[in-house]
């Protein structure tokens, strides 16, 4: 895991860095990109748990953006951008029951798991 704020998993180191970072920190909106590596033997069961959080974390009021990538190249990588307007509103999202399954089997399901808080530095909206 790298030294920013992690995202979705939740090994308990990273767990530990999301608390400590708050809201007050990161006050306005929020990216996180995941990167996941499905176990050899689970890119299926991988898609398909992703694909079973996608619906309801985009229909989730706090969630701007939420899209699952899976490498061309390579299909046990996956990654997900996810946009939201808070760093509780992140932090919330991983207590939803929606969320439940996803977090009991993860472990199972992927090898390898990092995330990262990443800032846009030139935002499309931006004044020139």
């Amino acid at each position: 895991m790298s030294d920013t704020l992690s995202a979705v998993p939740e090994p308990d180191e990273a767990t530990d860095r999301r608390q400590a970072a708050s809201p007050k920190e990161h006050p306005g909106p929020i990216v996180f990109t995941v990167r996941l590596q499905a176990r050899p033997d689970k890119i299926e069961a991988a898609e398909r748990a992703l694909e079973k959080i996608a619906g309801p974390t985009r229909a989730n009021p706090d969630c701007l953006e939420f899209r699952i990538f899976q490498d061309r190249n390579n299909p046990h990588l996956f990654t997900l951008l996810e946009h939201w307007i808070s760093v509780q509103a992140f932090l919330t999202h991983g207590q939803r029951d929606y969320m439940a399954e996803y977090v009991a089997t993860k472990d199972l399901i992927f090898e390898d798991m990092a995330g990262e808080h990443v800032q846009e530095i030139h935002p499309l909206n931006a004044a020139p």
